[in-house]
């Protein structure tokens, strides 16, 4: 189907039942229009909270432009009211709309929430995925402050509430978290983080034990069977550095976890590391022929030998 104009004059051209369902359109549209016309002197005046006129208005007049291309109105906002100039119904539309509007931001609340910026990474999550849920659940929007670190290991979700359209915030300090939203969304979300902040405080206790580089291979046993036993024992989180091109002599290792998890943890490292340290090696020379004796039949004497011995005797 085509349409074309020349001066006052619309020509359709297509399928019959397309043009007649189409001009019949156009027809509608300019009375309507007609109708409006007639009515362009009419005026709507409601009041509207002077503190959100801003918002209304937007910047260099940006969200007055977009309603009045919206609801085909003039629109005025001063002194705590706004004037609507145009045909009845709908300057009646865009006052429901603006009012609305108003409700919407007499409801919002802003919570500044104090926490060490040493939780911000754990309470964003990789990617941001921690904050974008909460974000979409309660439809909010939570901002971390710009630090360098948020910036360098994760730009997009330091600030990924502006790029959702947010206005520009003031400076954070680096241990502000703001929240801004509903304010039924924002006591959610605030007593959500908190109670992860809380959790993330019970299991952020840290310890370290020193030992001998050449004791690791014992403590970590075949195919990591040892720190198995101990993390599952004790519940806490047992980090051994992985730097076997180092030269150091001793290795640091991490334990975190509980308080409690902790102490346990590191107890036992400690008390592994005291026996590890009594142990002597000392080796003597016996004849080959007497090995068999001192293994005893299916290795019956060597078994009542300590581990280490055992080891030796059977190498």
């Amino acid at each position: 189907m085509r349409v074309s104009s020349l001066g006052t004059t619309v020509n359709i051209r297509g399928p019959t039942s397309a043009v007649e369902k189409l001009a019949s359109k156009c027809q509608a549209f300019i009375e309507q229009e007609k109708a409006d016309e007639k009515e362009r002197g009419f005026t709507l005046e409601f009041e509207f909270p002077q503190k959100f006129a801003n918002h209304l208005i937007g910047k260099g007049g940006s969200n007055i432009r977009e309603l009045r291309d919206k609801f085909d109105v003039e629109i005025q906002v001063q002194d705590g009211k706004v004037e609507l100039k145009g045909p009845k119904a709908k300057a009646e539309a865009a006052k429901s709309h603006i009012l609305s509007l108003g409700r919407q931001l007499a409801d919002e609340a802003t919570h500044t929430l104090k926490i060490d910026p040493k939780f911000h990474k754990e309470l964003i999550g990789a990617q941001g995925t921690q904050i974008n849920r909460l974000q979409t659940r309660y439809k909010v929007l939570i901002f971390f402050p710009r630090s360098a670190k948020n910036i360098k290991e994760d730009e997009s979700v330091a600030d990924a509430a502006s790029e959702a359209g947010a206005k520009p915030r003031r400076q954070q300090a680096p241990d502000e978290v703001i929240i801004r939203g509903p304010k039924k969304g924002t006591d959610e979300a605030r007593d959500e983080i908190l109670s992860l902040l809380q959790y993330l405080k019970d299991n952020s206790f840290t310890a370290s034990v020193s030992v001998q580089r050449k004791q690791v291979p014992s403590l970590i046993g075949q195919g990591g069977s040892g720190m198995d036993q101990l993390r599952q024992a004790t519940g806490a989180r047992i980090d051994i550095p992985n730097d076997r091109d180092s030269t150091d002599s001793v290795v640091e290792i991490q334990i975190k976890g509980t308080k409690a998890q902790v102490a346990a943890a590191k107890k036992i490292l400690e008390e592994k590391k005291a026996v590890f340290d009594d142990t002597l090696v000392k080796t003597i020379e016996v004849d080959k022929k007497y090995h068999k004796s001192l293994i005893g039949p299916g290795g019956k004497l060597v078994s009542e030998y300590p581990t280490t011995s055992r080891q030796s005797l059977t190498n």
